[in-house]
């Protein structure tokens, strides 16, 4: 007769197997056929449990996937500075979208729907030779409409042992002291984000996001020419919400410039120089949203 320890440990066993094919299973998603395809998405900072650099790497990882599909993704970069502005995003570790002001947010940004994912987690169960590791969320698609477009909710993940894997019992043993590394939870993320991507349509086909950047009317102007040291201001006109940095003389390269907020498109910088330093061309880059470069010179 089988005692009563043995019988619970096979209980136990059942058990977590069959939680660990309920979570395996396919990506429970939904698709509201009503609502435009967005042609444009901002993936907005991934809340949850899951480690901060997870949930960054799971965010990069939609970034590039959705772009793969056809739809232009808005840089995080740009999506964060625009959220920073809004006033939205204080601390990327505790970001919480607000689900009230999501409409307000997509506008902000301008893009057709931003990607809002939740309840981002990673979780790991061992027990002698047997190691669960999984990472999964929910996701959703939102415009402005009260129902997201589309939703996910996935967990990727697998089993690894003598109980599922007989006669790899050396290789499962090795392998729990490498489980839950970085490595091991990039293969989960990676896994999480291609199931959950798969079960999106493509983008429309042949379809504009808008026009390019542009940037033009680059100035500059030096405070103080006799001065040991001088304030060097640059000034340009260009697409507005663009990101723009300039070059100009030996040492400042990339030097960000800022926007006017009662003047959408009007955008300035400044740096110092030592006397004699000042180069006499200026360059500046102005990037959009989906990454394209609009570039301009001015002379003093």
């Amino acid at each position: 007769m089988r005692s009563s320890g043995a019988a619970a440990t096979v209980a136990a066993l059942k058990v977590v197997l069959l939680a660990g094919a309920a979570a395996c299973a396919g990506v429970s998603h939904s698709l509201d056929p009503s609502q435009p395809v967005p042609k444009s998405i901002a993936v907005l900072p991934f809340a949850g449990s899951a480690d901060q650099l997870a949930r960054d790497c799971a965010r990069s990882l939609f970034e590039t996937r959705l772009a793969a599909r056809g739809y232009a993704v808005a840089e995080s970069a740009w999506v964060d500075r625009r959220l920073s502005e809004l006033g939205d995003l204080r601390d990327p570790s505790d970001y919480m979208s607000d689900a009230e002001r999501i409409g307000e947010v997509r506008r902000a940004l301008d893009v057709d729907a931003v990607l809002v994912g939740s309840a981002i987690d990673e979780s790991s169960f061992q027990w002698v030779v047997l190691r669960r590791h999984s990472f999964g969320g929910e996701l959703a698609l939102r415009g402005d409409a009260s129902r997201p477009w589309w939703r996910a909710s996935h967990r990727a993940g697998g089993f690894g042992g003598l109980v599922l894997r007989s006669g790899q019992i050396f290789t499962e043993l090795r392998a729990q002291s490498a489980h839950g590394t970085p490595m091991a939870t990039l293969a989960l993320i990676d896994e999480f984000v291609e199931d959950v991507v798969d079960t999106l349509p493509p983008a429309p086909a042949d379809e504009r996001i808008g026009d390019a950047p542009f940037v033009r009317d680059v100035r500059l102007q030096r405070a103080d020419p006799d001065a040991d040291r001088t304030r060097v201001t640059v000034s340009a006109t260009a697409s507005p919400r663009a990101s723009l940095r300039f070059d100009l003389g030996p040492g400042h390269i990339g030097v960000p410039m800022v926007e006017d907020p009662g003047r959408p498109g009007a955008f300035v910088g400044a740096c110092d120089f030592a006397a004699g330093d000042v180069g006499a061309t200026v360059t500046v880059r102005a990037r959009d949203a989906f990454g394209r470069v609009a570039t301009a010179e001015g002379a003093r």
